[in-house]
């Protein structure tokens, strides 16, 4: 449904008034409806969706939280009976996500809302598993997929090794096929081959999507994909040759029950191997479709790609949640104020604490909007893939893979940042668990490590960038269908201009910011490409030319490279939102972010000469000025980001703003709070145990 046919009803039916108290004197100075704010990634299908997901968990007796932290077992139940519990209830069926691509990640948002592993546990053990069997996999697997659709397996997903990860060509698994029995031995030659980190394997999984270099007579194939069982479904107990755990506690994400396993010579049908895309004959023979190899390994790994999409949007969540807590906060808490003031001042009216936290509210705009737009595009390509309607698939699926490279780490490196800034505005205060901060960051933390370690994945990127600018002269829009390459129309001429903006005004309006970055996108591949040719023409081969050249360079130029695709994308969709009053406020957002992110990069601007003087005085100055001028929108821009009260359970950021009250709340009944504890004779009677010396 359209935006513009959305009514003020219609919005109230799933966004209903929120609550009269402390945040009021805020929420009145906002210019702009912060319900219709939300349509900039939102609409009705997608609103239904988030609120009938969030009214079955708040009506249902096991999504009840509790104050006190969970043994580790406890978690992994609770996250488990919660899994096939939502599961259950089919909220969003393949056809409604074909109908409207934009509720996959609704669907997404709303139980990462409420908690982060029951949303990855959902993931892995059903969406993950199946879309890889649907993708390597043919006719006689689809068997495989119906069972785990009807929730009698579980699946996972098993490439990392103890001993590697990134490096997937260097993988120790292996599948040997022996053509007289029609079988692969499946085998770990030692703990270092052993799969591990399988999120869902450690306690619940039965079947595992396992890669594992293909031996056939005698040579290897490389890197290919097989469905294993791991455990009986019946019993859950493990198959014989099947050697499986439990990593244990992690530094988050403790609902999910990641794991290893290694294979003693395991013996599978040769129909466990999903080979559409390359596997042998009954004789032993290899068969691929692709002429060339890395081809095929290429469109093996393919899956990674829509991991990485769905991470863009995971860390935006995390961020997300933490904005609102620290900006509701910061409206509410008062500390000092001017000389002969009446009454103190709320922490968000100073300088620091706004440069602090407004910049991340810009930031998760950016990356909601943005997000949203990824997941969407990944679905349909995925669909027009499949039923081979994309003419250009190769080119668009080529260019997603580079973007999703760059933007999965700048993502959650903006979340890791931006979270952390909130927890330290917050005071002390933030440090409680019942803040809910420190969850957040802790289960971020992951995504600057799976499906790619971030300064590693980056090099995706460059590598594409850096082949692009060889041929920077033929380039045509058929080569990049997503207009990520935009940057290099007329670059040579681009390269030699300089900044003309000498105001502060200028340097707040969004098509210089966007200029500028233009500028510095083409500016750090260029510097990039000339530093790998220097190294290579003072002799150094093409894998030290590339490692001698990250660090200031490819490393960056990634980096620039998402933020300027992020920052053309958010300008472009502030500039199409229909309603007036929320525009407005978008492109002041996108002002913030524009001049946040350059300020990040002044040096290099300094550099490559296209600053000069005090030029980066007024870039400084817009960011305080951005600030200054959305702190009286803050309040009502994260009220339209904020999930209900239930799901954001921070005593620091609930809607009706009486942070004290839910402070002391927490604080008074949290179990045990005001009880002596049962070891209390260990305080009176120490010397008992250490005799005293003093």
């Amino acid at each position: 449904m359209e935006k513009q046919q959305l009514t003020d009803e219609q919005l109230k039916q799933y966004l209903p008034d929120l609550p009269k108290g402390p945040l009021d004197i805020y929420r009145k100075k906002a210019s702009f409806d912060w319900r219709r704010m939300k349509l900039v990634y939102d609409n009705l299908n997608t609103l239904k969706l988030k609120h009938d997901i969030w009214s079955f968990m708040e009506s249902h007796p096991l999504f009840k939280h509790t104050e006190a932290t969970r043994v580790l077992d406890d978690e992994r139940n609770i996250t488990t009976k919660r899994m096939y519990t939502i599961y259950n209830e089919q909220f969003l069926r393949f056809e409604k996500i074909a109908e409207d691509p934009k509720s996959f990640q609704a669907e997404s948002e709303a139980m990462f809302m409420f908690d982060s592993s029951l949303a990855v546990k959902v993931s892995l053990t059903f969406r993950m598993f199946s879309n890889a069997i649907q993708g390597n996999g043919r006719d006689h697997h689809f068997h495989i997929i119906e069972d785990v659709e009807k929730a009698k397996i579980g699946g996972c997903f098993a490439l990392t090794e103890v001993s590697h990860g990134s490096n997937a060509k260097g993988m120790r698994t292996t599948a040997t096929y022996i053509p007289e029995k029609r079988q692969f031995v499946m085998h770990s030659a030692d703990f270092e081959a052993a799969k591990c980190w399988v999120g869902s394997l450690g306690k619940c999984a039965t079947h595992a999507i396992v890669y594992a270099m293909l031996i056939s007579k005698g040579k290897n194939h490389g890197l290919h994909t097989f469905v294993v069982p791991i455990r009986d479904p019946k019993t859950l107990k493990p198959y014989p040759g099947v050697i499986v755990g439990d990593l244990g506690e992690k530094i988050g994400l403790n609902g999910v029950d990641n794991g290893f396993v290694m294979f003693n010579n395991y013996h599978l049908p040769k129909e466990a191997a999903l080979d559409k895309l390359g596997g042998v004959d009954e004789n032993g023979d290899y068969k691929t479709p692709f002429r060339d190899p890395s081809k095929r390994f290429g469109a093996a790994l393919g899956i990674l790609s829509g991991g990485r999409v769905h991470i863009t949007a995971i860390s935006t969540y995390y961020l997300q949640k933490a904005i609102v807590i620290a900006i509701r906060y910061s409206a509410v808490r008062k500390q000092f104020g001017p000389e002969n003031a009446t009454e103190e001042m709320p922490v968000l009216e100073y300088q620091q604490q706004q440069i602090r936290l407004l910049p991340y509210l810009a930031a998760t705009y950016a990356m909601k909007i943005f997000s949203v737009w990824l997941s969407f595009t990944h679905i349909n390509m995925t669909i027009s893939n499949f039923m081979g309607e994309d003419n250009n698939a190769a080119a668009r699926g080529i260019e997603l893979h580079a973007l999703s490279s760059a933007v999965k780490p700048l993502f959650g490196w903006t979340s890791r940042d931006g979270i952390q800034n909130c927890r330290e505005a917050c005071g002390g205060h933030g440090y409680l668990k019942a803040a809910a901060i420190g969850d957040l960051r802790n289960d971020n933390d992951a995504n600057c490590t799976y499906e790619g370690e971030n300064s590693l994945l980056l090099q995706q990127t460059s590598n594409w960038l850096l082949n692009v600018w060889a041929r920077r002269s033929t380039i045509t829009a058929s080569d990049s269908p997503l207009g990520s390459l935009q940057f290099l129309e007329n670059v040579d001429q681009l390269l030699k201009t300089k900044c003309p903006w000498n105001s502060v005004a200028e340097f707040l309006e969004p098509t210089n910011l966007i200029l500028t970055y233009k500028w510095l996108t083409a500016f750090m591949l260029k510097m990039t490409a000339e530093k790998v040719a220097k190294l290579k023409s003072e002799g150094k081969d093409n894998f030290s030319a590339k490692n001698d050249s990250q660090s200031f360079n490819a490393v960056t130029l990634s980096v620039v490279y998402g933020e300027n695709y992020v920052l053309n994308h958010f300008y472009k969709s502030a500039l199409e939102y229909e309603d007036v009053s929320c525009r407005n406020v978008l492109l002041k957002l996108v002002s913030l972010y524009g001049a946040f992110l350059l300020e990040k990069h002044m040096a290099t601007l300094y550099i490559g000469g296209y600053l000069t003087g005090s030029q980066g005085s007024y870039l400084r100055d817009a960011v305080l000025r951005s600030c200054s001028l959305l702190t009286p929108e803050a309040v009502s821009l994260v009220d339209s980001l904020a999930p209900p009260d239930f799901c954001l359970k921070s005593v620091l950021g609930m809607s009706d703003g009486e942070a004290y009250k839910h402070i002391q709340d927490s604080v008074m009944t949290y179990p045990g709070s005001m009880t002596r504890p049962e070891w209390w004779r260990d305080v009176v009677y120490w010397q008992s145990y250490a005799p005293s010396k003093l």
